[in-house]
C-alpha cells in the first residue's frame, strides 16, 4: 500500500508539472500570436522572469485514467468486431467447404456461379473488416484528442495558478 501511495504520488506530481507545461506552451503561443498581429506595440517595461515547469506528456496519456478508459473501450469493441468477423468468417468457410463436397454433384456452370457468389462474400467480409478498423481507429482518434485537449487545459490552469511561463516536454 506504501509503495501503491508513493507511485500515485509521484504519477501526480507527474501530472501537475505536465499540465503546468502545457499551460505555459499554450500560453506563449497565445502571447506571440497576440503580439505578431498587433502594430507597433510600446516594448515592455521589464524583462518577465520565466518560470519554467517540466512534464512527460507520454508518461500521463500512458498511465492516465482517462487515457486506460479510452483504450478499454476501444479494445471492447475490436473485441466485440473481430468475434462477429470471425463468425461470419467460419460461415464462409463452412459453404466453401459444402460446396467442395458438392462439387461433383453440381454442373460446372452451377458451381462456378456458387463459387463466384461465395467470391463475392468473402470481398464484403473483407471490406467490412476494413471498415471495422477504421472506425476503431476514428474512435480511438477521437477520444485520445479529448484527452489530450482536457490535459492541456489543465496544464494551462496548473500553470496559472503556480505563475509558470514556460512549460516544457520531457
Amino acid at each position: 500500500n506504501k509503495l501503491l501511495t508513493d507511485i500515485n504520488r509521484w504519477l501526480n506530481r507527474k501530472l501537475v508539472a505536465a499540465v503546468m507545461a502545457a499551460t505555459l506552451i499554450s500560453m506563449t503561443s497565445a502571447t506571440t500570436f497576440a503580439q505578431s498581429t498587433t502594430p507597433a506595440a510600446p516594448p515592455p517595461a521589464a524583462p518577465q522572469p520565466v518560470v519554467m515547469g517540466v512534464m512527460d506528456v507520454q508518461f500521463i496519456l500512458t498511465n492516465a485514467k482517462a487515457a486506460k478508459t479510452v483504450r478499454a473501450a476501444v479494445e471492447k469493441q475490436a473485441a466485440t468486431y473481430q468475434a462477429e468477423l470471425a463468425q461470419q468468417e467460419n460461415a464462409i468457410r463452412t459453404a466453401d467447404q459444402q460446396l467442395q463436397q458438392q462439387r461433383a454433384a453440381l454442373t460446372s456452370q452451377d458451381y462456378e456461379a456458387k463459387k463466384a457468389e461465395l467470391g463475392q462474400k468473402v470481398e464484403a467480409l473483407r471490406q467490412k473488416a476494413a471498415s471495422r478498423n477504421k472506425q476503431l481507429q476514428q474512435m480511438d482518434n477521437g477520444a485520445m484528442t479529448q484527452v489530450e485537449q482536457a490535459l492541456f487545459q489543465t496544464t494551462a490552469d496548473i500553470a496559472k495558478a503556480r505563475g509558470l511561463t514556460l512549460v516544457l516536454n520531457k
